[in-house]
């Protein structure tokens, strides 16, 4: 674990610790040997700390659960973590932003860039760390894709005539499904309940896989040349009847 700054002291006794503070937080392909970086900034207005986490090495979840511990040592409570690499929240753009497009304070579509004013507005989306596992793609394309991720999805495209509506997508590999809240809910909860089955499978799994064994390769090439050769009588015998 890296070793915070002697300087981080200094902010924690100029914050209120009641709320706890921000800290950014970005990836870089170093940080100095250690998974993760953390030091004191001088621009207490937007934050109190920084810090970096090597990718390669550890989760953004892990460098955060890291960064907490580091300051937890110097009694500072992080409340928040700005993802410096993520797209902006519009409560991070502001009251303005926020009037101009009519997000929700956590829309992080860039409408002035490529996202344009589509009258729809999305989180980004969480994801698993742990890939796509479809049998009916290839391997470099499920690495592509997580095993679940998730976002919210806001329509409030001319919402005087049309409302407002709140969604959730629910992305399964390259399936995506969109419910509700109240049917996300339902999902959550179904799936809570099938994971503590899954488990259960797992554990008869391993139990079971215990007896398994790699077969006799020589063996295997025998088995394949009988069944060409089973293949091809078979399919003489076609052709003759065919010619009868």
């Amino acid at each position: 674990m890296s070793t915070v700054s002697a300087t981080a002291t200094a902010p924690s006794t100029q914050l209120s610790q009641d709320n706890g503070i921000t800290v950014a937080i970005g990836a870089a392909t170093m940080t100095a040997g250690q998974p993760t970086d953390v030091w004191a900034t001088p621009d207490m207005e937007a934050y109190s700390y920084e810090a970096i986490y090597n990718p390669a090495r550890i989760s953004l979840a892990e460098a955060e659960a890291s960064v907490r511990a580091q300051l937890a040592e110097f009694n500072v409570h992080v409340a928040a973590f700005l993802n410096e690499d993520g797209f902006l929240t519009a409560a991070q753009r502001g009251p303005a932003w926020i009037a101009r497009y009519g997000c929700n304070p956590e829309c992080q579509l860039d409408h002035t860039g490529a996202d344009g004013e589509p009258g729809w507005h999305s989180t980004a989306p969480i994801q698993t760390d742990h890939r796509s596992i479809d049998d009916n793609h290839s391997a470099s394309t499920n690495e592509e894709l997580p095993l679940l991720g998730a976002q919210i999805v806001v329509d409030n495209y001319r919402s005087q005539a049309y409302g407002r509506r709140t969604l959730l997508w629910l992305h399964m590999g390259t399936t995506t499904g969109t419910l509700t809240p109240s049917q996300a809910r339902e999902a959550l909860t179904a799936m809570r309940g099938f994971v503590a089955e899954f488990e259960a499978v797992v554990d008869q799994a391993e139990a079971i896989a215990a007896a398994d064994f790699d077969g006799d390769p020589e063996v295997a090439r025998l088995d394949r040349e009988a069944e060409d050769r089973r293949i091809a009588a078979r399919t003489a015998e076609l052709v003759a009847g065919d010619r009868g």
